[in-house]
């Protein structure tokens, strides 16, 4: 079922299926691209280890690696072999299984000064990443929901990291204090794509909520979804 009006709506079968769909709508919107580089921001989490293992499995060669840079939408603070690392899960499920040159992503370095490494990813993005109005402005952006509501570590208690003018900021994690570096609202809604992955059944509830338009206050992703240029959604319950 897709609703075109503002936003793109899929529903699939199982989490591969929406894996699927997403990847292939991704890499056709790469061969649009005109040749040149194509930004995509990473999420962690257990649903994009599926989209992971899924694109290295089946998509590998038919990737244009090369004109790909990865980008990062939150990290915890920790060093990228620790198991909660978002770099080392993509690193180890799919950079590193398809010999992505380290040149071709920028990870955000969790185990240094979180405060500076937030500047430092700042100045990273806005150096190579297209800007439009001084918000830099990925191709793809690939998020995911909370049962909170919450995406790219901005809890509801954080809803004023949705409005600043810096791209990354520190935030932290209100229900067990771990600190993380995240992505901001605005290169969240100015992306060209900003595309959320979400499956599991504990999912659905928050999903509906976060559609309703009379929560775009309450709950970040809500937020997001509803200020997107092109908000996308691929689901599975």
């Amino acid at each position: 079922m897709i609703d075109w009006n503002k936003s793109m709506k899929c529903f699939y079968a199982s989490p591969i299926q929406a894996s699927r769909a997403l990847i292939t709508g991704l890499l056709k919107a790469v061969s649009g691209a005109s040749g040149r580089l194509f930004t995509i921001a990473l999420s962690g989490g257990t649903t994009p280890a599926t989209l992971f293992e899924v694109w290295k499995r089946e998509y590998v060669s038919c990737t244009p690696w090369s004109r790909i840079r990865f980008y990062w939408v939150d990290e915890r603070c920790v060093s990228p072999s620790d198991e909660q690392s978002n770099f080392g899960l993509a690193n180890r499920l799919l950079l590193g299984q398809v010999g992505i040159a380290a040149s071709h992503y920028y990870r955000i370095a969790g185990e240094e000064i979180p405060e500076e490494e937030a500047r430092r990813y700042t100045s990273i993005v806005r150096t190579t990443v297209p800007a439009m109005g001084g918000v830099p402005v990925f191709d793809y952006v690939l998020l995911g929901i909370g049962e909170d509501g919450h995406t790219s570590s901005i809890f509801p208690d954080r809803m004023d990291l949705l409005y600043t003018r810096e791209p990354y900021v520190v935030s932290v994690n209100p229900y067990n204090e771990t600190v993380r570096i995240c992505m901001t609202g605005l290169p969240m809604i100015k992306a060209r794509h900003t595309c959320f992955l979400v499956t599991g059944e504990n999912k659905r509830g928050i999903l509906q909520q976060v559609q309703d338009v009379r929560n775009i206050g309450k709950y970040p992703a809500a937020y997001v979804w509803h200020h997107a240029r092109f908000p996308m959604l691929y689901a599975s319950f």
